[in-house]
C-alpha cells in the first residue's frame, strides 16, 4: 500500500520545527472576511439575472468542471434550484461599476440590465442563459449538482462552451478586479514570469 496512505506525513517535519511564538499571529474562529485572499470578480448569468461573484474555481479538466459559492438569499440561487443554466463571464476591472451594481442590487426586484452603465447581455449558443457582451472570457454551463452549506451552496457545473476574445488574455494585459473581502478591491498590477 502507498506510503502516504498509511501515514499522516509522505515526509517527516523537518528538524527544529516549534510552535509559533505567541503574539506572532493573531488568531480568530469563523473570520473569513479578514485576510482575505484577493479572488477574481465575475459576474454569473443564471437565466437572464447577473449575479457578482468570487468564491468560485475549476475542479476538474476532463470534462471541465467548475465551482460556484452562492449565498442561499440571492434571487440567483432560487433561479439555479429551479434548474436555470448560467454562464460565468471573466470581465476587465474598467467595468467594475457595473459588476458592483450586480451585486447590490436584487434580481427578483430589479432588471439589473437596465441599471449598467456599460454592461450588454447577448444570448449564450449552448445554453439557456444571457452573457456578458464586454467579457474577456465567458463560460456556458449546464448545472451539474448543488451542495448545500449552511449559509452558500456550491454550484457544480459542465463547461459546454468558452468563449474568448483574442488578444484580451495576454498575460501581461489582463486586468481582472480582485475581491479583498467586505468593500476592497483591488486588480493585478504586475506579471512575475517562472522560467
Amino acid at each position: 500500500m502507498d506510503r502516504i496512505a498509511n501515514n499522516h506525513h509522505a515526509l517527516p517535519p523537518p528538524d527544529g520545527v516549534s510552535p509559533a511564538p505567541q503574539g506572532l499571529f493573531k488568531s480568530l474562529q469563523g473570520a473569513y472576511f479578514l485576510g482575505y485572499v484577493p479572488r477574481a470578480v465575475a459576474l454569473l448569468c443564471a437565466g437572464e439575472n447577473p449575479l457578482t461573484v468570487a468564491w468560485h474555481m475549476p475542479v476538474n479538466k476532463k470534462p471541465f468542471i467548475y465551482a460556484v459559492a452562492i449565498a442561499k438569499d440571492n434571487y440567483s440561487h432560487k433561479l439555479i434550484q429551479e434548474g436555470s443554466d448560467f454562464t460565468l463571464n471573466f470581465i476587465s476591472v474598467e467595468y467594475l461599476e457595473d459588476m458592483l451594481i450586480a451585486g447590490k442590487h436584487r434580481g427578483g426586484e430589479v432588471n439589473k440590465w437596465q441599471l449598467f452603465k456599460k454592461l450588454k447581455p447577448l444570448k449564450a449558443l449552448t445554453v439557456e442563459a444571457l452573457m456578458v457582451e464586454q467579457a474577456m472570457l465567458i463560460y456556458e454551463c449546464k448545472k451539474e449538482r448543488i451542495l448545500d452549506f449552511p449559509d452558500h451552496s456550491l454550484l457544480i457545473g459542465r463547461v459546454e462552451l468558452l468563449h474568448y476574445r483574442k488578444g484580451k488574455l495576454k498575460v501581461q494585459k489582463v486586468r481582472y478586479p480582485l475581491h479583498m473581502g467586505k468593500r476592497y478591491f483591488s486588480e493585478n498590477s504586475r506579471v512575475y514570469i517562472y522560467k
